[in-house]
Parts: structure tokens; C-alpha cells; sequence
């Protein structure tokens, strides 16, 4: 452990920080930035032999007189003693602060925005509202140390810990025997410990797992970048150290109104197949609700009133005369577990579903059950036995369409999908006739594919739809348009129309403005001919109303400037197979490759690949805009590559269809699409889309 010397302002190492008295901080980071060690030791090194204080940050300066004039020597703060660029020494620490705050003889809680004269009232909302509460990492360095004393901005002393713990319990809903350390942190269940973390923040979204660690006494190395995915390895350690299944007990509950029917499938079976209803095809719920595991500890803000009950408790409530002791463990066909099932049947429920007894309890003593599910055709590429969760009855205007995969049309329930229920000892024993300890396969959290097309959504969406009060922005890629020249293609606007007609130009940086009812035709060509796209809002009734983008492949000769028509025999539906909604999605990006037949003796083939990016947009116009993701100025990024490809024998009948070809598409509000606009091409060229 690195600490800081209040006197000489320089590092010291210490192995064991038991055998090492020393005060630690507790703070915000500023907005404007931090000290870092390198900048400390670069500073340090200029140094002769007594400090510069003046050189120091007032944070480091006045943090190190506090210690000081309290009788320590040495100090540590997370920015001056952590060596932020090494990989290794920062997992080292993130998985021994908990223990560092915890060996602390003291720890100084900075609040720098509560400006609290010398006799300040520690009741004030000013000290209530401070970002100190509102932040995750702050959860451990509150609850670790057995001694806590609160600063305000000017460094005064606001009050500690102990004299504080009403306070901060109405704050931070920790009960009191916690934070002054009268109860372990292991009587308080998973549950409601998540449920602590529920409302706060942090910078990086690794750190809603990472600043958990110390709370659930578990450690896992840290890989920042893989975002979401590091609270889903920390349930997975927490299920490895922790017995409480309280750690499934997030999300809606089901208050059903009637008493659920149990009952012994037929022939043994569980695997009964989901009924399927009108309303909603259940089987196809968004990918955030359907998994065992939280996707951050949000999940968890209603989860304060769960707790643990005992294995015995719990088999006596069964009915049951043995105890279980259910071991949870990740396998590729989900989480693996034996539990306590039931097959149950409700009008509150829409499909027959099968209820996981959990060993925990609500406030009013119900024991709370999972909703489980049989995984349906859609889920059999997850391998899982059961998925979580259900609709319940609810009406068709209760549900919004949207895209949630590439390729799949989902229905995601607003507010009506349930993952739990509670049962009243009247219910168990009902069920108790019908509960069998069964081997349970449930999918436990998202594959990666999956996931990064979750955490792609809001890029996607941007390709997808524009805001028609706003003028677009189309670039060409510049390593894209430097390969087309290397290869002897040109790429030019098809007419150029002077600034003050509302009509797009192309300005010095190769920008391209794109107005409503004014497509952009782009021409590329080289020695065989020549090809137009015409870039713009589409004409159809998604355009007109919601901004939707289309690309089409024009004839040679420019098009008369206006909306972009349509083949009269093709129907334009919001889920049309040519919006680029279907097209390819990978990071960021979409994409279609097309075929391109040229006129030769050999019908030589070449492929144009056109690809759609995210660019730089300026700043929001307003506040609001900037909230709802809408700029004053969107940019879009045109990659257009052509490659040569081994010679066509076959001969494409003159006239044929300009496009052919389809991807399954899904439904989202907004849609590029590339459409003909002719019978014929220019000079022999005919272009049919590729499912990609």
C-alpha cells in the first residue's frame, strides 16, 4: 500500500497496512480534475529537500494539514497514492480499498459542495442533497471504516459517522446497527444491499460492479471496456461465496388477484410449450428483462424488503422434511440449480408457467417465487431450459414495438412484465402437493452478440431516423473516397446549385446538406459508366412524418431534385425488407452489399458496398434537444467500396429488376431505404441487393 507523508508531502510503501496507522479520504472527484501520482512524482522530482506545497493541489495540501494536525503521518487518497497507469497495480487496489478503508484509523468524508459554516446544522437539505450520497464509490467508503468524520468545503468538521447515523440512514436507507458496525454486513441480505447501490452513480459503468466488490466480501479481476458485463460476473461470484437467493428477487412483482392453480404436468414433462396469445408473443420479451441475472443494481431499488430465511425455515414452509442446499452454477445452458418447482396456472398470467420457490422472504413474510418459463423456438439458440419472467394478461395498447435485435421484430411490455410473485402460506400449501426438486437450466444473462447490440441501440437509432427541423449531414469516409480515387473512380454531386438556393451543396471539407424534399445525387464512375445514388428523406409515410432516410440508385442522367419515388408495384411497409434497418448492423455501423453486373464479353461482376456511420454533430441547439438526443446538426458518415469479383456467365434479361433480394428486417421508427427508380440502367449496369 503507497501512502503519502504529511510532512515530507512523498510517497512511502508499506505491505501490510494492519501494522500502519493512517487517515484515508473519502471524496468526489472534481469535474475539472485531479492530482494524479504521475503528476505528484513529477512534481516531487523537482524537489531539493523540503516540499513546495504551493505545487500541490489544495485538495492533497489541505487533506494532508487535516491529518497532520490529528496526529498522522502518513495519509491516502485514491488519486495522489493509486498509479492510474498501470493496469495491474489499479485492479490490485480496486480489489483491496474496501480493506484499506476498513484498516483506516480514521476516514475524512470531503464534501465540497456543502459550504456549512463553523456550527452548521447538519440537518440542512444542503448536506442531505450532497453528491457524496449519490455516488458508488463513497457506499464502501462509508460503511468500511469505523470511524467517519464529514468536512465541508471550507475543511471544517460537519459531524461524524456515529452523531450523523440518523441522517445518513433517512439518506442512504442503511440501517444504523450497519453503518456504526453494531451488525455485520453478512445479516443484511443481497438483496438490499444491492438495493443500497440502486440510486447511485458512477463514471464508469465497470464501476457499478467494481465499487461492490467490498460490500458482498468477493473480488474478480477488472477489465474496463466490457462494460454491464462486469456486474453480470459479479453476481456470478456472488452466487460462487453467498447463499442467499435473494440475489434473483429484482423487477415486477405479480399481485395476482386469483389464486394460482397447481398441478403435476402430464407424463412428467416441465417441458410445456408457452400458449400463445394475441396481445403479445411472450417468448420474444427485450433482452434486459428475461435473465436471472440484474443488468446493474437499478434492478434492485424496490429490493430493500427482501430477506434471507434458513434452509430449514424454507423446507418447512414446502412442506418438506429435508433441508436443500441449492448450488448455483454458470454452465453454457444458463445458471444451473436444483429448486423447488411448480407448475401453476392463474387468469393473472397469460401462458402456463412454472414457479422457483426462493429462500427468501418480503416484509409481510410471503415467500417469493420466480416466474419461469419454458424457453420457446426463439430462445433454443440459448440452450436454456427456462427463461424469466411474463406478461401477464394485458391489453394491446399496454405494449410499443421496437427493435431490440437487428433482425428480429420483438414486442417489449412497458410496464407489465413480471419476474416474480409473492405466496401466502395458504399458496404453498397448495402447491405443496405439486413442488418437485427439479434440476433447473435458466438463461442467466445476455451473449455477448446480444449485448453489444443492447448497448449499440442509441447509435443504431441515429442511423435510422433524423429530425426533420434540423438539416443532415452526409461525409464520405476520407479512406473510403481516397481508395475510390486509387482505383480510378470518381465520385462528384451530380449538380451543384448555388449557396443561396435551399438545395444541397457540397462545401470544401466534401460535406453534403440534406433538406427535406431535396435528395442528394451522388455519381460515381470510371471508364464503363456511371451510377447515381440519390440520398435523401424518403417519401413515404414514415419519412413524411418521422424523418426516415432513403438511398436509391438512379439513372445515369441527374434526377429532377424532389422527393424520391417509389416502383408502383412495390409495397412500402414499416418493416420493408430494403430499410437499412435490416441491413447488416455491427458497432456502430450499417451496411448492404450490392452486385453489380458490368457490360463486358465476360459479364465481368463487381460488389459495391455501401456502409452508413455516426459522425461528429455539433452542439445541441437546446438543452432538451440535447436530452432526447436530437443536435442542431446530425452527421452521417457514407462508406461506398467496389470490388472486383470473378466473371458473371449468366446473362441478366434486359429490364430486369433493379434490386432483388431481401433481409429479414425489423420494425424501429425510422429507415433508410434503397429503392429503384427505373426499369433500366445506364449503359448495362443492374444492381440487385444481397442478403447480408
Amino acid at each position: 500500500m503507497r501512502l503519502l507523508d504529511t510532512e515530507t508531502k512523498r510517497f512511502c510503501w508499506f505491505e501490510n497496512p494492519r501494522k500502519v496507522s493512517y487517515a484515508i479520504l473519502s471524496h468526489v472527484w472534481s469535474s475539472k480534475g485531479e492530482q494524479s501520482h504521475v503528476e505528484l512524482l513529477q512534481i516531487q522530482a523537482g524537489w531539493d529537500k523540503y516540499p513546495q506545497e504551493e505545487q500541490l493541489s489544495p485538495k492533497i495540501r489541505m487533506f494532508c494539514k487535516v491529518a497532520r494536525d490529528a496526529g498522522y503521518r502518513y495519509a491516502w487518497l485514491d488519486t495522489a497514492c493509486i498509479d492510474g497507469t498501470s493496469s495491474a497495480e489499479l485492479s490490485e487496489a480496486i480489489n483491496s480499498m474496501y480493506d484499506w478503508y476498513r484498516y483506516a484509523d480514521v476516514c475524512y468524508a470531503y464534501l465540497a459542495d456543502v459550504g456549512l459554516p463553523a456550527n452548521p446544522d447538519p440537518l440542512s437539505e444542503q448536506f442531505r442533497k450532497s453528491a457524496w450520497f449519490g455516488r458508488g464509490w463513497t457506499l464502501q467508503e462509508l460503511i468500511a471504516p469505523n470511524f467517519v468524520v464529514f468536512l465541508s468545503a471550507n475543511w471544517e468538521v460537519i459531524g461524524t459517522k456515529h452523531s450523523l447515523a440518523a441522517v445518513i440512514e433517512a439518506v442512504t436507507h442503511i440501517d444504523t446497527p450497519i453503518l456504526i458496525h453494531q451488525r455485520s454486513l453478512d445479516t443484511v441480505s443481497v438483496a438490499k444491499r444491492m438495493s443500497w447501490a440502486s440510486r447511485r452513480k458512477t463514471t464508469k459503468v465497470e464501476d457499478e460492479a467494481y465499487c461492490l466488490m467490498g460490500i458482498f466480501g468477493v473480488h474478480m479481476p477488472t477489465i474496463y471496456g466490457e462494460g454491464s458485463y462486469a456486474f453480470f460476473r459479479l453476481q456470478e461470484e456472488i452466487c460462487k461465496n453467498i447463499s442467499d437467493q435473494s440475489i434473483f428477487a429484482w423487477g415486477g412483482v405479480l399481485d395476482h388477484r386469483d389464486p394460482f392453480q397447481f398441478y403435476t404436468p402430464r407424463g412428467g414433462s416441465r417441458r410445456r410449450p408457452p400458449v400463445k396469445r394475441g396481445t403479445a408473443a411472450t417468448e420474444a420479451i427485450g433482452a434486459r428483462r428475461q435473465y436471472i441475472f440484474a443488468l446493474s443494481p437499478e434492478s434492485f431499488k424496490d429490493s430493500s424488503e427482501y430477506k434471507q430465511i434458513s434452509p430449514g425455515d424454507f423446507a418447512s414452509r414446502l412442506g418438506k422434511t429435508e433441508a436443500t442446499y441449492p448450488i448455483f452454477t454458470t454452465t453454457p445452458y444458463g445458471l444451473h440449480a436444483r429448486l423447488p418447482l411448480a407448475a401453476a396456472s392463474s387468469s393473472s398470467v397469460g401462458t402456463p408457467l412454472f414457479l422457483a420457490f426462493l429462500a427468501c422472504v418480503d416484509k409481510d413474510d410471503r415467500l417469493i417465487a420466480l416466474l419461469l418459463r419454458a424457453s420457446g423456438p426463439s430462445d433454443a439458440v440459448s440452450r436454456a431450459e427456462y427463461v424469466v419472467g411474463d406478461a401477464g394478461a394485458v391489453e394491446h395498447s399496454e405494449v410499443v414495438e421496437t427493435v431490440e435485435l437487428r433482425s428480429q421484430s420483438v414486442v417489449t411490455l412497458l410496464s407489465s412484465y413480471f419476474r416474480i410473485t409473492k405466496l401466502s402460506s395458504s399458496d404453498l400449501q397448495a402447491a405443496s402437493q405439486h413442488i418437485s426438486i427439479t434440476d433447473v437450466h435458466t438463461l442467466a444473462r445476455p451473449s455477448r452478440a446480444i449485448y453489444n447490440a443492447d448497448r449499440d441501440r442509441e447509435i443504431r437509432h441515429t442511423l435510422y431516423k433524423s429530425n426533420l427541423k434540423n438539416p443532415l449531414q452526409l461525409r464520405l469516409t476520407p479512406w473510403s473516397l481516397s481508395l475510390l480515387l486509387a482505383h480510378g473512380y470518381h465520385v462528384k454531386p451530380a449538380q451543384r446549385l448555388p449557396v443561396s438556393n435551399a438545395r444541397p451543396v457540397v462545401d470544401a471539407s466534401e460535406t453534403f446538406t440534406l433538406l427535406p424534399g431535396y435528395p442528394l445525387q451522388l455519381t460515381i464512375s470510371d471508364d464503363l459508366g456511371s451510377i447515381v445514388l440519390s440520398i435523401g428523406f424518403c417519401s413515404c409515410q414514415y419519412g413524411q412524418e418521422g424523418g426516415l432516410l432513403s438511398v436509391a440508385i438512379a439513372k445515369q442522367h441527374a434526377m429532377p431534385y424532389g422527393p424520391i419515388e417509389r416502383v408502383a408495384s412495390v409495397v412500402h411497409e414499416r418493416n420493408d425488407a430494403e430499410h437499412v434497418a435490416s441491413w447488416t448492423h455491427c458497432a456502430g455501423c450499417v451496411s448492404k452489399e450490392f452486385v453489380a453486373i458490368l457490360p463486358t464479353e465476360d459479364y465481368a461482376e463487381r460488389r459495391l458496398q455501401l456502409s452508413l456511420s455516426r459522425g461528429f454533430a455539433s452542439a445541441a441547439s437546446t438543452p432538451s434537444d440535447s436530452q432526447a438526443g436530437l443536435s442542431s446538426s446530425s452527421q452521417l458518415m457514407l462508406s461506398i467500396e467496389v470490388r472486383e469479383a470473378r466473371p458473371v456467365f449468366a446473362v441478366v434479361p434486359a429490364g430486369h429488376a433493379a434490386i432483388e433480394g431481401s433481409v429479414e428486417g425489423g420494425q424501429q421508427d425510422g429507415h433508410i431505404t434503397a429503392v429503384d427508380t427505373g426499369p433500366t440502367w445506364p449503359l448495362g449496369w443492374l444492381f440487385r441487393g444481397l442478403n447480408v
